[in-house]
């Protein structure tokens, strides 16, 4: 399956962009729910609607832009992280004044899970009110991934 990379991000539109990041905060939304709630019919239907508004937002999303991918994280592992959140950081920033609070939310939850794998001490989370923050906060959570990431052994040519 394709990534959905930076390159990807740089060549959408303004209103593509805008697009992109609803069906993401949507969707971040969705995932969050599965994550936070119990099983109580309430939980059962709340997370049903949030699926339902994900599911709409993502077929209008790609009956409008046919052919278009939504970037996703694959891993929770932080090298991955880090390109997932570079990839929304352009998206974010060429979408304008759509803020993405649900976004940030599972961006955080996905690096306390990589904190929590590595016994590392989790992010400290700032204010993503505005969507100047939160790209701030993006390049808050790509420096901590890449701060994590220990590059490869050096191999001497010796055979």
């Amino acid at each position: 399956m394709p990534r959905f990379t930076e390159h990807d991000a740089e060549t959408l539109s303004p209103e593509q962009a805008t697009a992109l990041a609803r069906v993401l905060d949507v969707q971040a939304r969705w995932d969050g729910l599965l994550v936070d709630m119990g099983h109580e019919a309430c939980d059962l239907h709340a997370r049903q609607k949030a699926n339902d508004a994900f599911q709409a937002a993502l077929h209008g999303y790609a009956a409008k832009y046919r052919g278009a991918e939504i970037p996703e994280p694959t891993h929770a592992v932080p090298d991955r992280l880090a390109l997932w959140c570079r990839v929304l950081r352009v998206v974010f920033g060429k979408a304008g004044g759509d803020a993405p609070a649900q976004v940030m939310g599972k961006v955080y939850r996905l690096a306390d899970r990589v904190a929590a794998r590595m016994s590392k001490e989790p992010i400290v989370r700032g204010p993503a009110e505005d969507l100047p923050a939160a790209v701030r906060e993006l390049g808050v959570v790509i420096a901590w991934c890449d701060a994590m990431v220990t590059p490869a052994p050096i191999r001497s040519g010796t055979a």
